[in-house]
């Protein structure tokens, strides 16, 4: 071949070479001339979403300061048993190492006749009580009545001063007075408390009788027996 003709020929094929690589590099545009809008085929990448700042810790609710607990009750001392103690186990303070001479009197006296008197006596330690019981029967109406005297004393030494609980029960049996006031029978009971002195008489009480003049008297003397 001439080398007149081969120079035309290679630098036809270097120019077609040249025309496909720059046809390879040129990024595809999608026709959009008709629209006025340029369109690529692959989007920008989507920024990335910033995470959400942590939500704030939610105050704490004021706790409620607790309730204050009731009182207990004191407790009850337990013997050895493991029952409580009956009022009579229980202690109790004893009286001084003292007896005491109790002398009652009692008077029983109907308008200006004299009276008659009956006597009761006792010996009570200091602090503690004495009982005397006296039931009598008496043929009545075809049918026997009792008749009782009882008395009862409890004395405490305080001081100079003699401190005395005593109570009497008693019955009056009388006849009818007069055609107005039939026969009956009265009960009487007597209670009171006084401040003795040692050794000296001291009237208690006076009950009357309700149905005449009929009139009961207690007196009581008090004697320190040391």
């Amino acid at each position: 071949m001439n080398a007149r003709w081969m120079i035309p020929a290679m630098a036809l094929a270097v120019s077609t070479a040249t025309m496909a690589t720059a046809q390879t590099a040129t990024p595809p545009v999608a026709s959009a001339r008709t629209s006025g809008v340029a369109t690529f085929d692959q989007a920008p990448p989507t920024p990335p979403t910033p995470p959400a700042p942590p939500a704030p810790a939610a105050a704490a609710a004021p706790q409620a300061p607790p309730a204050p607990r009731s009182p207990q009750a004191p407790r009850v001392p337990r013997a050895t048993t493991g029952e409580a103690p009956s009022p009579d186990e229980r202690p109790r303070m004893r009286g001084q190492l003292i007896n005491l001479r109790l002398e009652f009197i009692v008077s029983d006296q109907i308008g200006t006749a004299a009276p008659v008197r009956k006597t009761v006596m006792m010996n009570v330690a200091d602090g503690e009580s004495g009982r005397i019981r006296t039931n009598a029967e008496v043929a009545r109406n075809k049918a026997w009545t009792t008749v009782p005297l009882s008395v009862d004393a409890y004395p405490t030494i305080e001081g100079a001063k003699i401190r005395l609980r005593a109570s009497l029960e008693y019955q009056l049996l009388s006849e009818a007075p007069g055609p107005d006031l039939p026969a009956g029978r009265t009960s009487m009971t007597q209670s009171v408390t006084a401040l003795l002195n040692d050794g000296v008489s001291t009237v208690l009480c006076q009950s009357a009788d309700p149905l005449t003049d009929r009139k009961v008297t207690l007196e009581v003397k008090a004697t320190i027996i040391r």
